[in-house]
């Protein structure tokens, strides 16, 4: 082991990269994609370059390249997005809403662990999630409603147990609310994100109440971060009790979704907080 080269271990990896331990490992066993070091004990040990590959590879998932046709792009400075790699994701796509179709929420699941262990959180919600949601969406579903509710069910159970198993390791707190009525699945996933970033994140989903309430919580942080994810106009009386709860705690305000569009005094108050 060369002595002047820095070595990073698994979870500092997946801090600095925002893929997770189970994706990193399921990219060097089943794909060949990484090449880790290893200590005496076996522990992964990941170098400079390494981070830089991982950097890539989600790149190249962005850009719509499937996560099996990925190694012979690396080191190519532009997608070569053949018919193959979105004749996968497409498949994927299919996987899932044949499962919904059927209300097959074992199916559902395995599929979505499958997925889960191949996509980073961004990822898959722009290239899996949106499409399979637009999808079971159309106005002349007839079975709209009741795949919803199996959807949200599946999805909504896989993301908890992977935010659950995360707090074993994971020591910076952080709140993730939505005051919407049925947050959507971009909630979950940032909650999954957060987690693949070293967050043991606490979630709010339709949250009602005084928010000075989560003042003495906040406080008892070093690190005070609250995340508000929404896509419906705030309750009339919020934004105020939001800059309150912000003077009275100093907390860090990050948002996400249309409530920065609807409210522009979010981003006012996020950008003051950073």
């Amino acid at each position: 082991m060369d002595s002047d080269t820095k070595y990073y271990a698994i979870k500092e990896v997946s801090e600095i990269t925002g893929v997770n331990s189970v994706t990193l490992r399921a990219w060097q066993r089943r794909y060949g994609l990484l090449n880790p070091m290893r200590t005496d004990k076996g522990h992964r040990l990941y170098t400079e370059q390494d981070i830089n590959k991982i950097k890539e590879i989600v790149e190249w998932l962005d850009k719509g390249v499937a996560i099996g046709k990925v190694k012979p792009m690396l080191g190519k400075l532009s997608p070569l997005v053949d018919e193959d790699n979105q004749n996968e994701s497409q498949k994927a796509i299919g996987n899932v809403l044949s499962s919904l179709a059927k209300l097959d929420s074992f199916a559902l699941d395995k599929q979505l662990i499958q997925l889960m262990k191949e996509y980073p959180a961004k990822v898959l919600e722009s290239k899996i999630i949106a499409a399979v949601i637009n999808e079971i969406s159309q106005p002349d579903n007839p079975l709209l409603d009741m795949q919803m509710v199996v959807w949200r069910s599946v999805f909504q159970e896989r993301c908890l147990s992977l935010i659950a198993a995360s707090r074993k390791r994971n020591k910076k707190p952080c709140l993730l609310v939505s005051f919407d009525e049925e947050p959507n699945s971009r909630f979950w996933l940032k909650a999954v994100e957060l987690s693949e970033l070293g967050y043991s994140v606490m979630m709010l989903p339709r949250l009602k109440g005084k928010l000075a309430s989560l003042a003495p919580l906040l406080n008892s942080w070093v690190d005070k971060k609250l995340f508000i994810d929404g896509d419906n106009k705030l309750p009339l009386d919020i934004p105020g009790q939001l800059e309150h709860l912000m003077a009275s705690t100093g907390c860090e305000l990050v948002t996400i979704g249309s409530i920065n569009t609807i409210h522009p005094e979010l981003l006012e108050w996020q950008h003051e907080s950073a």
